[in-house]
């Protein structure tokens, strides 16, 4: 099951990578485990290719959820959730990794 959320996360970000869609706030509240784009508050379109576009302004001093960021952070999320299902011991370890693959 977590491999699922991973695999739909991962599809998820790389459509948005595709069209140049920027989130904005990818805290891990607002992630799906349905693989959708849900809370979208100051999202934003590329104009032009700027790697470190980022429509949320209170992210602009560190810009971490910029769009560059976007595939790191995806994977972040994925290990916050995989970690607290095998804390939780819904998953083992081999499976937390497995999905973090």
């Amino acid at each position: 099951w977590a491999v699922e959320v991973a695999e739909r996360t991962a599809s998820l970000v790389a459509s948005w990578q595709g069209v140049g869609f920027t989130h904005g706030v990818l805290n891990t509240d607002n992630m799906s485990v349905l693989g959708l784009t849900i809370d979208y508050g100051p999202f934003g379109f590329l104009d032009a290719f700027d790697p470190s576009y980022t429509p949320n302004t209170t992210d602009l001093p560190g810009r971490r959820y910029c769009f560059a960021n976007q595939p790191d952070i995806g994977l972040w999320n994925i290990a916050q959730f995989t970690s607290t299902l095998s804390a939780a011991q819904l998953i083992n370890d081999k499976e937390a990794n497995y999905a973090m693959e």
